[in-house]
């Protein structure tokens, strides 16, 4: 008696789905409507796809990310002094997204730039949408709370607004969009500066903290470091 045995290979399909991080996104921002069957969808109508499910270097992340690939990296709420290789949480930004939000050009961001007072009195150019201007002004009422010795490490500011490239990239810096302010350059490190001699810091954990109260990540929790850099990040609180 001969037998017929059958194998049966089950392949399991995984389906990308909005998650909480998705969530997060729209309850952050006004000008996405929803998350549904994996597509963040606009307030406008724009729809991007959420998450392709491709795996990624870290290159990758940067240079072609998808809207999930922001997520990889857990934003630190803790003050820390130096961040594991390669892991810059928010650095990832998948940029056709803050075109929805913000301007899809220099022109449309502009239209949408308001002057507030920094801490010494002169003016900063920062976006209404989203209330980022309306943030950085509690930022600023704070700072200003602060003991005068703090002053130094943020006047006069290393600058706001300007339509950009992020250095050594083809990547719209944050400031593009008006969201991003960089602080005192002098008391300030990067690591393009430091050419691969580690990690520095002389910004205080207490500026920090107050920038992050008010949804603004810092460019000091990435490996590869920007200290001075702040950009508004709700989604990442």
């Amino acid at each position: 008696m001969r037998y017929l045995i059958i194998f049966f290979t089950i392949t399991t399909i995984v389906i990308a789905k909005c998650d909480i991080y998705a969530e997060k996104l729209v309850s952050s921002y006004n000008s996405i409507k929803y998350c549904k069957n994996n597509n963040i969808v606009m307030q406008s109508g724009e729809t991007f796809i959420y998450d392709d499910m491709r795996k990624k270097s870290f290159n990758q992340l940067l240079n072609n990310p998808d809207i999930n690939d922001m997520f990889k990296y857990n934003y630190p709420k803790r003050f820390i002094t130096q961040m594991p290789k390669n892991v810059d949480p928010g650095r990832v930004r998948y940029e056709p997204l803050f075109r929805a939000i913000y301007g899809n050009s220099a022109a449309e961001v502009k239209a949408n730039l308001l002057a507030i007072k920094w801490i010494d009195g002169s003016l900063i150019r920062v976006t209404k949408k989203e209330g980022v201007s309306q943030a950085l002004r509690a930022v600023v009422r704070d700072l200003k709370e602060l003991p005068q010795s703090y002053l130094k490490y943020l006047t006069p500011i290393g600058g706001t607004f300007k339509w950009r490239k992020i250095a050594g990239t083809s990547r719209l810096s944050v400031h593009s969009f008006g969201a991003a302010i960089d602080i005192r350059v002098k008391y300030s490190a990067y690591w393009r500066w430091n050419k691969g001699r580690g990690y520095k810091n002389k910004i205080p954990a207490r500026i920090v903290k107050i920038f992050e109260k008010y949804g603004f990540i810092w460019g000091g929790k990435w490996s590869h470091y920007d200290t001075m850099h702040f950009e508004y990040r709700p989604e990442f609180f």
